[in-house]
């Protein structure tokens, strides 16, 4: 009897133990499922604030060089050009950001321009963008340099609807480039970069602006463009702008159309008789400066002008784009260098030569070798000889 009392008295003990463990099991488990719950909400909500905080760094609001208020990602990766003028400017600022071109091409312009980005696609300009193409490629902003005036931002706010991007307004006028690289470097985060391109601009207006050419002293100019020379760019329109900057009188003093150019008659240059002819020539028909210098040199019906006898008609160099226009962006400043030591050589408080690779390795990212420089000066640049 006593023996079957401690076996039950064993089991008894037994099954508390297994009892107690069971509700403690219960209560851990149930501890634990409340803390996990806990864990949860408030990992949603860490995610829910982590993602509010990522949201208001991921967009920032600035107002662009045409007054807009735009809304942009503060980090930018991929940026969309409408015009070779915008193109330009990326690619001389931040070439890695650049989504592609606005055409194809040429051999001179690829002879220069890094093999990386030569290749780039063509999007189109004006009304043949390949707008389906661009919305593909996904890039975070459009970037378009112009003119600032009413129709300017229109174009901007059409093109923002058209892409469904921000599209950010630049200042192209040349006198603002300065402003308009620190711009860009603070939107695009090359802050560093845009400045060393800033103040090479701002150096070159200085020494023109030092250059006391006096008045009974200014050379007169014909500029020319096309294949028969015979378009030119009239007194303060865009496409005259270096001539008016370097202190040179420009002798089509016309009224400035709609495109800002106006074609001439072979009588209206020989009555303007200028000092100095400076001939861009024709990129459309592969036709360089040098080219229609030598036809203008050579043909008879010019034999009278004075610039023919005297032999200062000179082609414009167009490495990788034409120092003079064509487009109307920053690579007129190495032309303003340029022509102000070809006509006022003895006004110049600097080295042209110098000037010139010091803007190729800062804006085009070249290093020139002194055959190299000659052979763009004379416009002998072909792709096979690239940089």
């Amino acid at each position: 009897m006593k023996k079957r009392e401690r076996k039950q008295r064993k089991r008894s003990i037994s099954l508390g133990i297994v009892l107690f463990l069971m509700v403690g099991a219960l209560s851990g488990c149930a501890k634990n499922a409340e803390q996990g719950e806990k864990n949860v909400v408030q990992d949603e909500k860490q995610e829910t604030e982590a993602k509010e905080t990522k949201g208001s760094e991921e967009v920032r609001e600035i107002t662009d060089m045409a007054g807009r208020t735009v809304k942009v990602p503060a980090e930018i990766d991929s940026v969309f050009s409408p015009k070779p003028t915008s193109a330009i400017y990326l690619y001389t600022l931040v070439p890695d950001k650049l989504l592609g071109w606005n055409y194809e091409l040429n051999d001179i312009e690829k002879s220069v321009i890094l093999d990386e980005y030569e290749t780039l696609p063509n999007f189109g300009m004006g009304d043949s963008i390949n707008y389906e193409a661009v919305i593909a490629e996904e890039p975070e902003i459009a970037l378009n340099v112009g003119t600032i005036n009413d129709a300017f931002i229109s174009e901007c706010d059409a093109l923002s609807d058209s892409l469904g991007i921000p599209v950010v307004a630049v200042d192209g006028d040349l006198m603002a480039a300065p402003e308009a690289y620190r711009f860009m470097g603070d939107v695009l985060g090359a802050e560093e970069e845009a400045e060393k391109l800033a103040a090479y601009a701002e150096e070159t207006f200085e020494d023109i602006a030092e250059m006391n050419v006096p008045e009974e002293e200014k050379i007169r100019i014909y500029y020319g463009n096309g294949e028969d020379s015979l378009e030119t760019a009239p007194a303060g329109s865009e496409h005259a702008q270096i001539i008016d900057m370097i202190h040179a009188v420009n002798v089509a003093d016309l009224e400035i159309g709609d495109g800002s150019r106006v074609q001439i008659s072979a009588e209206q240059l020989l009555a303007w008789d200028p000092d100095v002819i400076v001939v861009n020539g024709e990129p459309k028909a592969d036709m360089s400066g040098s080219s229609a210098a030598d036809a203008i040199l050579n043909n008879p019906d010019y034999a009278s002008l004075k610039a023919v006898q005297e032999q200062k008609v000179y082609g414009t160099p167009n490495a990788p784009f034409s120092w003079g226009d064509r487009p109307i962006s920053v690579n007129r400043l190495v032309g303003v260098r340029w022509l102000s030591g070809l006509i006022y050589p003895e006004y110049l408080n600097y080295d042209v030569d110098e000037e010139v690779c010091e803007f190729f390795k800062l804006f085009y990212h070249v290093d020139l070798t002194e055959k190299q420089l000659e052979q763009i000066y004379n416009g002998e640049i072909t792709q096979s000889e690239h940089f």
